[in-house]
C-alpha cells in the first residue's frame, strides 16, 4: 500500500464528508425536456422527448408538451442526450485485501473504496458488480450503499469464488457433492447477489496448469444456488469450458472466449441459448496500452479521477513491470485481445441481447475505454450503448427494474451534451448523473478533480 497516498485520501475523505455529493433539490419530480432519448433499448433515438421521474422511478416519458409541477427541478435538454445509468458487470473493486481474508472493513480500506465507487458515478455508471473480492469488504460497501450511508453507485457482489481445490479463485473449494455443500452454506449466509464460479484450466497466458471443477460437480453448484434464489456467473476463457457450463446451467459467463476465435458451431449454440457474456476487454488490452501509449492517462476522465502520484506510479513502475517481468502476458493479451474482439462483435451480431459491459478492471474511466474497444472490434455504437446498460441489467436480472430509460424503472439516467450514438467517445461528455432519482453533484465526489 501507498502510504503518502493513502494518507491524502484520508484527509481528503474527512473534508468530503462535510459535504452532500447528492445534489440539494426541490420537493416533487424531476423534469429532463426537449431532450434526445437513447434508451437503452435498441430503438432508435427519440428527438424533443421529456422524461418525468418522482422518488427514485420513471414516471413518465413523452414528446408531448408538459408543464412542469409545482416545485419540479426542470434539467433543460434541448440539444442534449439522455441515457441510462452505464453498468459494468464485472469489477475488482480497489481496496480489498484477497478473497480469502474475513477481517472487518478499515476505515483505510473505506475510504480506497469510496474513491473507487466515486469515480464510477463521476463516468455515468450507477451499477456495478463485484465479481470477487474480500467478502467483508465488498458486503460493508454494498450494505452502506443500500442504506443510503454511501453515495455510491449500486453494488451487486459475491464475495469469493467457488472452485476446485487448487482452481482459479477461491476461497470456497468444492470438491465431492453432497459432503461439500456446507462450504457453499458459508457463501450463502453472506448473502452474495450472484456466485461467480472459477473454472480454468490455465496453461495458458503464460501460467502454469490448475484444476477444474468436473462437469457434473459444476452442474450441482450451479443447481444447488438456483434452489437458493441465486444467479450464477463463471469464469472461462475457452470455447470447451464455455460449452460446458453453458449446458450446466450457468445463467452468465464472466469473460468471451479468449483463447481462441470462436467457432461456428459455438456462434449458433449462443443464437440458440443467449446466455449472456461479459466483454471484459479492457483488462487484457491494459497491458500493452499503458506499455505503449502511457499518454492515455493525461486524458480529462484519467486526471479527474486517478491521483496524481497513481498516475506516475502506473507510467513508471507498473510499466516497467508488465514490459520486463511480465512481458509475455503483455505480448500474449496484445495478441488475443483483437481475437477476443472479434468474438465479441460475431455473438452481439446474432443476438443484440448476448454481450453485456464488464472490465475487470476498477474505475469508470476503464468502462468508457471498454465502450471504445467494443465499438473498435467492429460493433456500432448504438449497440455499444444497450450493451453497457440494458444487456448488463439483463446479465444481473435486474433488466426489470432498470437498465433502459422505462416507465417504472429506477431513474438511472446521465444527460450528455453529444450524441453517443454518433461517435462513443460521447459518452465521456457528461452533463448530468441521476441515480436512482437523485441528481449527483460530481463537483463533491471524493476525487482530486475536486480538491
Amino acid at each position: 500500500m501507498h502510504i503518502p497516498r493513502l494518507i491524502a485520501g484520508l484527509v481528503v475523505v474527512t473534508c468530503a464528508m462535510r459535504l452532500d455529493p447528492i445534489a440539494q433539490q426541490a420537493a416533487g419530480a424531476i423534469i429532463i425536456r426537449g431532450v434526445t432519448l437513447v434508451d437503452g433499448t435498441g430503438r432508435p433515438p427519440l428527438a424533443n422527448a421529456t422524461v418525468v421521474v418522482q422518488a427514485d422511478r420513471i414516471t413518465q416519458v413523452t414528446t408531448q408538451p408538459l408543464t412542469p409541477s409545482e416545485g419540479a427541478h426542470v434539467l433543460e435538454g434541448r440539444g442534449k442526450f439522455l441515457i441510462p445509468g452505464l453498468i459494468d458487470v464485472h469489477v475488482h473493486l480497489t481496496g480489498g485485501r484477497g478473497n480469502g481474508n474475513t477481517q472487518p472493513i478499515t476505515p483505510q480500506q473505506e475510504a480506497v473504496g469510496r474513491a473507487a465507487l466515486h469515480s464510477f458515478l463521476y463516468a455515468g455508471v450507477t451499477t456495478i458488480f463485484d465479481a470477487g473480492n474480500q467478502a467483508t469488504f465488498i458486503f460493508a460497501l454494498r450494505d452502506r450503499e443500500r442504506a443510503g450511508t454511501l453515495v455510491s453507485p449500486r453494488i451487486f457482489a459475491t464475495g469469493g469464488t467457488v472452485t476446485s481445490p487448487g482452481g482459479h479463485g477461491g476461497p470456497f473449494y468444492i470438491e465431492s457433492w453432497p459432503q461439500d455443500h456446507a462450504i457453499l452454506d458459508m457463501h450463502l449466509a453472506g448473502k452474495p447477489d450472484l456466485v461467480k464460479i472459477g473454472q480454468d484450466e490455465h496453461g495458458w497466458m503464460m501460467r502454469p496448469m490448475i484444476t477444474k471443477l468436473p462437469e457434473d460437480l459444476l452442474e450441482k453448484i450451479v443447481r444447488y444456488y438456483h434452489t437458493k434464489g441465486v444467479r450464477s456467473t463463471i469464469h472461462i476463457s475457452s470455447e470447451h469450458d464455455a460449452t460446458e457450463a453453458i449446458y450446466a446451467g450457468v445463467d452468465t459467463l464472466a469473460h468471451p472466449v479468449i483463447q481462441s476465435p470462436i467457432s461456428n458451431a459455438y456462434v449458433n449454440i449462443m443464437k440458440v441459448k443467449h446466455v449472456p457474456e461479459a466483454s471484459t476487454l479492457t483488462i487484457g488490452e491494459s497491458y500493452s496500452r499503458l506499455v505503449e501509449h502511457p499518454e492515455y492517462l493525461d486524458q480529462p476522465l484519467y486526471r479527474a479521477t486517478l491521483e496524481p502520484a497513481e498516475i506516475q506510479r502506473l507510467k513508471t513502475s507498473t510499466a516497467a513491470t508488465y514490459r520486463n517481468e511480465e512481458r509475455g502476458r503483455t505480448e500474449w493479451m496484445k495478441v488475443m485481445t483483437p481475437v477476443a474482439q472479434e468474438n465479441v462483435r460475431k455473438l452481439n451480431a446474432v443476438g443484440h441481447d448476448i454481450i453485456a459491459l464488464g472490465t475487470d478492471r476498477s474505475s469508470g474511466p476503464d468502462v468508457h475505454r471498454e465502450l471504445e474497444l467494443i465499438v473498435a472490434g467492429g460493433v456500432p455504437a448504438a449497440d455499444a450503448i444497450v450493451i453497457a446498460t440494458r444487456n448488463a441489467a439483463r446479465f444481473l436480472g435486474m433488466l426489470d427494474e432498470f437498465g433502459t430509460i422505462e416507465v417504472g424503472k429506477y431513474a438511472d439516467l446521465v444527460l450528455l451534451t453529444a450524441d453517443p450514438t454518433a461517435d462513443i467517445n460521447n459518452a465521456k461528455a457528461i452533463d448530468t448523473v441521476i441515480k436512482a432519482g437523485q441528481v449527483i453533484d460530481r463537483k463533491k465526489l471524493d476525487l482530486p478533480v475536486n480538491r
